[in-house]
């Protein structure tokens, strides 16, 4: 249901007839887990040396509510457009880009029921710590995120105060946000100079954000952002023995920087790593000791990424490519910019954007029931993601053969 806000917004002219008809549509993907998702914000401190969480998380409902206005908004305001705009945009058509982007995503919705309350009961809850990509934010991964929750799991998408997200913000003594805006690499350095830097300071906000997780779990932490979700819920619910970190392109490599420096996370997923700022670095990689998952798009294989995911030790790490896909495929972009939103953002892929999402789900959901023994349900049809012949497994120097069941399991 839209709100009378946007009632008052747009009124009764064409424009705004069709905007919200075109709203009705935008929607992340819904997770296909037997658990209906909560979604709620939490700041812990309010400097940049605190941690600004979008917390995904089971509940208790049989269904998601019929009234669209109490699930949780995509949107996070005009600061992020323009943040988005400056990363993706030349200078010129940058203001243009962030009203499009205003437009087009206000009122998106995500399949969950904002501050709901959290699944109850005395069972723990594992967690997952994620990591965002570059220029985007803590609620870029929704479809990703929801899916985890739908299946038991509290995910907490931090947003990262590195200069790297499209936007972000602290509180002043008053109560004030305070912007944090993207940081371009200055005309003339290198990218790999700032980018390095970034994901040493991505890597300790990933181990900060355990470390919220940890303290919300004991009790005595007070969320700064005022909403309906009370945070002593979480006390004693918090399965801390075996948590997950995961991450997408820039993400990827914070979660398999953190994996390598800091033992308290048992497994690592990597969707679509940009290994770029481990350059220098890169034979890091074969000290990793836990198991990985690095799924990848179809057009992101550049022979130097490639070449920087083989130093991951083979025992432990599987390489999946799902064929026909682009890389914001594990993002929410291509569901909230409609078929021509998507041709002219470059999000556009031969397979179904959606079908690839399932499959990149699924694929994440069998590697973690694997490795990690939490209950996969019935929401991993890897046979059947088989027929489409979406999905190849490749080791580092590509080699190809169709996903099939026995595979999956041998492989994930």
């Amino acid at each position: 249901m839209l709100d009378a806000l946007a009632l008052r917004l747009y009124g009764h002219s064409i424009f705004g007839i069709i905007q919200l008809f075109i709203m009705t549509f935008l929607k992340t993907l819904k997770p296909s887990g037997p658990l209906v998702v909560g979604c709620t914000d939490i700041m812990i401190g309010r400097t940049k040396e605190g941690s600004l969480l979008r917390l995904f998380y089971p509940t208790d409902a049989k269904e998601l509510p019929q009234d669209e206005s109490q699930w949780t908004r995509w949107y996070l305001g005009d600061s992020y457009s323009r943040g988005l705009g400056k990363f993706v945009a030349p200078w010129f058509l940058q203001g243009t880009f962030a009203w499009l982007l205003n437009w087009q995503t206000r009122y998106s919705l995500v399949p969950s029921a904002w501050c709901s309350n959290l699944l109850s009961g005395d069972k723990k809850l594992p967690v997952v710590v994620f990591s965002h990509g570059l220029g985007a934010n803590r609620s870029m991964y929704s479809s990703v995120c929801c899916q985890l929750a739908s299946h038991g799991f509290v995910v907490a998408a931090l947003e990262h105060r590195d200069g790297s997200a499209c936007s972000s913000f602290t509180l002043n003594e008053e109560g004030e946000k305070e912007w944090l805006e993207f940081e371009l690499h200055k005309p003339g350095d290198k990218q790999i100079v700032l980018r390095s830097k970034q994901i040493g300071i991505r890597v300790k906000e990933c181990q900060s954000t355990l470390t919220i997780m940890e303290r919300l779990n004991s009790g005595g932490v007070e969320n700064e952002l005022k909403n309906a979700f009370d945070i002593r819920q979480l006390i004693g619910r918090l399965d801390l023995s075996r948590p997950i970190i995961a991450g997408h392109s820039f993400g990827g490599c914070a979660a398999i920087n953190t994996q390598l420096q800091d033992k308290r996370f048992k497994l690592c997923v990597a969707l679509d790593p940009w290994l770029f700022p481990m350059k220098d670095s890169v034979e890091l990689c074969s000290k990793m000791e836990k198991h990985v998952l690095c799924v990848s798009t179809d057009t992101f294989q550049t022979p130097e990424n490639l070449e920087a995911m083989s130093h991951l030790p083979s025992q432990l790490t599987s390489f999946v490519t799902i064929k026909g896909t682009v890389h914001q495929n594990q993002a929410d972009t291509p569901f909230l910019l409609g078929t021509a939103g998507r041709l002219i953002g470059g999000t556009n892929s031969k397979l179904d954007h959606s079908l690839a999402m399932e499959i990149n789900n699924a694929l994440m959901m069998a590697f973690i029931h694997s490795h990690h023994g939490v209950p996969c349900y019935t929401c991993c049809p890897l046979t059947a993601l088989a027929q489409h012949q979406a999905l190849v497994v490749c080791g580092p120097r590509l080699a190809v053969e169709f996903l099939q069941e026995p595979i999956a399991r041998s492989r994930l």
